[in-house]
């Protein structure tokens, strides 16, 4: 994985906070990784209920801030703007500022 890995594109829309959970907390075979840590069971249940829960939007950004998974040395947290990613928030500035732009 390098800095910044796609996870989700926004083709899946509002639906995006359910695959996660379903992929990366609760399938049989975790394609996003068997590592995921930092979400609450409660907030990955209410994600799998889908959109239509009313604390969903509330779960999600939850997982956004605390979700992160280890790959050798490096730790990459979520971010999301349309798409889903992992990142590394330790990745160098440079990088940061393509990706990212401005901060």
């Amino acid at each position: 994985m390098d800095n910044v890995e796609l996870l989700f594109s926004d083709a899946l829309g509002i639906y995006i906070p359910k695959a996660f959970a379903e992929a990366c907390y609760r399938a049989e075979e975790l394609s996003c990784g068997s590592e995921w840590e930092g979400a609450t069971d409660e907030d990955i249940e209410i994600l799998l209920a889908g959109p239509d829960h009313e604390h969903y939007w509330e779960a999600w950004d939850m997982v956004l801030q605390n979700a992160t998974i280890t790959i050798g040395e490096i730790t990459f947290g979520l971010w999301q703007d349309g798409d889903l990613f992992a990142v590394n928030h330790d990745m160098p500035e440079d990088e940061a500022k393509e990706f990212f732009g401005e901060f």
